[in-house]
């Protein structure tokens, strides 16, 4: 209810002067930013995402180098766009000259302190939104409140409560291995924001013991834990799926392991941003094909061909 309140609090925009507002972001900070807002930096790339969704032309760009597939995925006004420091980068922020900072990610003492010291080094007042997966409406209206784009903001943000809304269908109480890299053994740990989608799903996600967020795992303990489903995120991983030892796992045998779509953004956690309601509602049952097209021109504008979507859920399940 604390968070609830805080983004409520960011809806009620307090005239400071005729060209400036107050705003109340996630942390509690109180900042002001002027009305005028025509350069948007993204502190990363969950916020160049948000940006890309709610203001393309008011975003400076993405914080990371983007590939043909997903350009062609994104709002055209986005095309040309130069590739952004990230805000823990250490790089001089102000030297771009945005008249505004957003962050979009993990409320914590870390990125509250960043935000605040980023504004201080810079004089650029910043932003950080609560990136939780079920606040996605709420951030979605607050950031079109105070960019001045409340239609393309509402129209994530009911997207968002329909897909939150979704009944998960017989798809509860599975079991998940979910992993990154190329030989699909970096394993996400569960209660982490990288396993979130599954957490909302209510499956329990499997991971070796020990520390942080990513664990290595080896074939003989994923057979031993026989998951229910295998999602695995790096399209490189996709032989290891045919071999001799994968093969073996149940999952594998019975159809329902995969690589997760990931144009123009991963779907399941990479990064960690609105990209996850698509993983949301493919996990809930959405057929797949239909939601990337749907999605892709309600959000970003861009109508994809057959191919492109063919290319982005071509060799995807469908969780029914």
């Amino acid at each position: 209810m604390i968070r609830l309140a805080l983004f409520l609090a960011v809806m009620c925009v307090a005239t400071a002067s005729a060209d400036a507002a107050t705003v109340v972001d996630a942390t509690g900070r109180t900042v002001t930013i002027p009305d005028q807002l025509s350069h948007v930096l993204p502190a990363g790339p969950p916020a160049a995402i948000l940006l890309a969704a709610i203001a393309p032309d008011e975003s400076m760009g993405f914080t990371g180098k983007l590939s043909d597939a997903a350009k062609m995925a994104l709002p055209v006004e986005l095309a040309g766009r130069p590739t952004l420091p990230r805000l823990t980068g250490g790089q001089n922020l102000g030297a771009l000259h945005p008249d505004l900072i957003i962050d979009y990610g993990t409320v914590s003492p870390r990125y509250a302190d960043l935000a605040r010291d980023v504004q201080a080094q810079t004089g650029v007042p910043t932003l950080l939104f609560d990136g939780a997966l079920d606040h996605i409406a709420e951030v979605a209206r607050s950031v079109g409140a105070i960019l001045h784009h409340p239609e393309r903001a509402e129209t994530l943000a009911r997207i968002a409560e329909a897909i939150l809304a979704m009944p998960a269908g017989n798809s509860t109480h599975r079991t998940v291995y979910y992993a990154r890299g190329a030989n699909g053994l970096l394993a996400a740990a569960p209660g982490t924001d990288i396993t979130a989608i599954f957490t909302l799903m209510g499956w329990k996600v499997v991971s070796p013991e020990g520390n942080g967020t990513f664990r290595t795992a080896d074939v003989q303990q994923i057979a031993a834990w026989d998951p229910d489903v295998i999602i695995l995120s790096d399209p490189a991983a996709r032989g290891v799926l045919t071999s001799p030892d994968w093969a073996k796992l149940r999952a594998v045998r019975e159809g329902r392991a995969v690589i997760a779509p990931s144009i123009p953004f991963g779907w399941i956690e990479e990064p960690p941003s609105i990209n996850r309601l698509l993983g949301l509602a493919w996990l809930k049952g959405a057929d797949p094909s239909g939601l990337a097209a749907l999605f892709n021109a309600s959000v970003y504008g861009r109508v994809l061909t057959t191919a492109q979507v063919e290319a982005i859920t071509g060799n995807t399940i469908s969780f029914h």
